[in-house]
């Protein structure tokens, strides 16, 4: 392992230990605070396929639950990963509505019915992470899911992440994809 890579490492158990702290009340008022920040956002708007994450709320992770309504009930193309564990990769399946999603055996809400959507059609890419700095750079989960699929598009590729968790550097790798777009409870951080 090298030392940006155990450096990367500590700070994610860190981060992910410091987040299973935030009160439930804390979590959901920050969480409604970002999505109303990128939903008001102008590359939100002009969007019309919105690529987003399903939050794993027992994990404190952002929330988008009100993302996901609100995009369902817009005329914006709702899109959300699928995890292929086996192969280390994610592939995209558009949904019109929270009942088309069942939890997978990692506990993860993913569509139960696969509608393949072509990465050239996303205009607008939701990340999840752990943590982040003010040079848009995002600590993952570690599995590289994400970075394998950032680096074979051009979207906008926006990350939601707590205050708390924005740091002014944390440690990178030649393969880490940095992010067009950070929005946390405070502030927006953009190329």
């Amino acid at each position: 392992m090298s030392s940006a890579s155990k450096k990367k490492q500590e700070l994610r158990e860190k981060v992910l230990a410091e987040r299973q702290k935030i009160s439930a009340r804390d979590w959901k008022e920050k969480s409604d605070q970002i999505i109303s920040t990128l939903i008001n956002h102008d590359s939100f708007k002009v969007a019309k396929t919105v690529h987003t994450y399903i939050s794993m709320n027992q994990r404190r992770e952002v929330c988008t639950d009100t993302l996901l309504e609100y995009l369902i009930n817009s005329e914006k193309r709702v899109v959300v990963p699928v995890t292929n564990f086996s192969e280390g990769t994610l592939s995209h399946s558009g949904i019109t509505s929270l009942s088309d999603l069942k939890t997978n055996k990692w506990g993860v809400a993913e569509p139960a019915q696969i509608s393949k959507v072509d990465m050239g059609e996303l205009d607008l890419i939701i990340v999840p992470m752990a943590a982040a700095d003010r040079a848009r750079n995002r600590l993952g989960y570690g599995k590289g899911f994400y970075d394998r699929f950032l680096s074979e598009t051009n979207a906008q590729k926006v990350g939601l992440v707590f205050e708390s968790f924005l740091f002014d550097e944390i440690p990178t790798e030649e393969f880490d994809e940095k992010l067009d777009m950070i929005i946390s409870e405070e502030e927006v951080i953009f190329a």
